[in-house]
């Protein structure tokens, strides 16, 4: 309501009205691609331990509930099935959903640079800090891959600096870097390393591609590039927990990029957001709903199932 009452309610209506709605189609085709690769990434961060049907099936129940509750409590929903599948725990899947988060997110870092030359006369800083951030990137992804194959050498580290600060607890710290060290198991051999990388690559194309297709179907006047720095900058913005299904937080941040870094018209660019968030709720609904018959489980049982693990663990996280 905000957004709308911030722009031009009738001109937004008009950009709706005029939009290639074939572009849309392909937007949620896309939408769907990126979702089966990431049950392939997932699966694969799992060990193979876990069909990959199943593993799809649990994943788009979570995306669903992300976009109907807050504070990404579809992560939570997520952790809690697949730890119910034989051979599966709720920490091993909680793990891989953390390391899941840094790929995207290093992988997002790195592109970053690359994408602000659509920025006509960007400030040296600017530009000087995103290059240095995409350096950073590159080297974090080394490090990761460093920590994985020397986990002795990271425990010691580890428990060296944590033994320095007195109102940490070691041994509990120390868990949660094994857990991390374990998602990144498949960094300690080159051939499910390089794997793994290829599909936190792939993962993110089809989105690359339709924010650009949905950006055009409005009138929007971008290149690749710029479609490119939306979606990092969009990216970025709801990397964070926040509302349901990121609204507000998202439609803010990529308006804000498209008027203010591409100069690009408001309404225009308010109308993308609209249109790119409507389809993406629409497709991680309904395919959230397929998941929940495909895992033969309701959405009632999934959320009495999530309050059940919280209050039975409620006692462990405020001791």
């Amino acid at each position: 309501l905000i957004i709308l009452w911030l722009s031009e309610p009738a001109e937004i209506a008009t950009a709706l009205r005029t939009a290639n709605y074939a572009y849309l189609a392909a937007c949620a085709l896309g939408i769907i691609l990126f979702l089966i690769f990431r049950a392939i990434r997932w699966r694969l961060m799992l060990d193979n331990d876990v069909s990959w049907a199943q593993t799809f099936h649990i994943q788009n129940i979570g995306y669903m509930l992300g976009m109907l509750m807050p504070f990404r409590l579809g992560d939570l929903a997520r952790a809690i099935l697949i730890g119910n599948v034989p051979k599966m725990s709720f920490s091993r899947g909680a793990t891989t959903m953390v390391v899941e988060r840094i790929l995207d997110l290093l992988f997002f870092v790195v592109l970053l640079p690359f994408t602000l030359s659509s920025i006509e006369r960007l400030p040296e800083p600017l530009q000087t800090g995103a290059t240095i951030s995409g350096l950073i990137g590159l080297f974090a992804i080394g490090l990761l891959i460093v920590a994985a194959n020397q986990r002795p050498f990271v425990n010691r580290l580890a428990t060296a600096v944590l033994d320095r600060i007195p109102f940490m607890q070691t041994e509990q710290w120390l868990k949660q870097v094994n857990y991390i060290l374990d998602g990144l198991n498949k960094l300690t051999n080159w051939r499910d390393g390089l794997l793994l990388i290829f599909w936190s690559i792939m993962i993110w194309l089809p989105i690359l591609a339709i924010y650009y297709l949905v950006m055009l179907s409005v009138g929007l006047t971008v290149t690749p590039l710029a479609a490119a720095l939306v979606t990092c900058i969009a990216a970025f913005s709801v990397a964070a927990p926040s509302s349901p299904g990121q609204i507000g937080v998202f439609h803010l941040a990529v308006i804000a990029a498209l008027t203010e870094l591409l100069n690009q018209p408001e309404n225009p660019a308010t109308a993308f957001a609209i249109l790119y968030h409507t389809t993406q709720f629409l497709v991680f609904i309904i395919m959230g709903l397929l998941g929940l018959f495909g895992a033969g489980t309701t959405f009632r049982h999934v959320i009495s199932v999530a309050r059940s693990w919280r209050q039975t663990n409620q006692p462990e996280t405020e001791s």
